[in-house]
């Protein structure tokens, strides 16, 4: 498969770059700032090549998808929406423009690029990331998990909306990577308070990604 995979420079974006490059897939690593980590990882992959594009610029969501096109020369036949914003606020103080930033890159691009992956008509496959704050709501990062509820929302649609042609998934993880300030120590107490009793691992989340992707009959 030709895979686009936002936010792939860093964190659990480069660990399902990495998966999906290691399956033997020709990778299309998006970034946004991290231009020298995505050339990084190209390389170290063999990846298809690097797409840089502001996912806040919801405008411009046809140019992106037909340079990522360009660069894995075809059609892009999967798309893993794993770039996400992610800034505190509450219902006491939402910050407008934040809060349709946050929509913008975290709801709004991933539907127009898989829109843009369905019109070209080849079929495929779309995974989007969530978070595990769906199933766990608190008022926390209000306007983030609103965005991320929207985009659960938006799977369900879509997967109805573009089959059979298009097969449209999502992932959400529970706590995988440190955030903000926390420490090493921090992150393993609340990472492992699941019924597992272990953190996630962004691998393991990979592995889902990788699995939705050629699950043929799930959608």
């Amino acid at each position: 498969m030709r895979i686009l995979v936002t936010g792939g420079a860093k964190r659990l974006g480069a660990a399902i770059v990495r998966r999906l490059a290691a399956d033997g897939h020709a990778v299309v690593i998006h970034y946004g700032r991290s231009g020298e980590a995505a050339a990084a990882l190209a390389e170290e992959v063999g990846a298809a090549g690097t797409v840089q594009g502001d996912l806040a610029a919801v405008e411009a969501a046809g140019d992106l998808f037909a340079r990522a096109v360009e660069v894995a020369g075809g059609a892009i036949d999967g798309l893993v929406n794993s770039a996400s914003l992610f800034e505190f606020d509450s219902p006491a103080a939402v910050d407008a423009a934040l809060a349709a930033r946050l929509y913008a890159v975290n709801c709004t691009m991933p539907v127009l690029l898989a829109q843009a992956l369905a019109a070209q008509g080849a079929g495929g496959a779309v995974v989007n990331i969530l978070d595990q704050k769906l199933a766990n709501p608190n008022p926390d990062f209000f306007s983030y998990t609103l965005s991320k509820a929207a985009l659960a929302e938006a799977t369900v649609l879509m997967a109805q909306a573009h089959a059979p042609a298009v097969r449209v998934n999502a992932v959400a993880p529970g706590l995988t990577l440190p955030s903000g300030d926390q420490t090493p120590a921090q992150f393993a107490a609340v990472a492992s308070a699941n019924l597992l009793r272990h953190p996630v691992g962004a691998e393991r989340v990979a592995d889902a990604v990788a699995w939705l992707l050629g699950a043929q009959s799930i959608t």
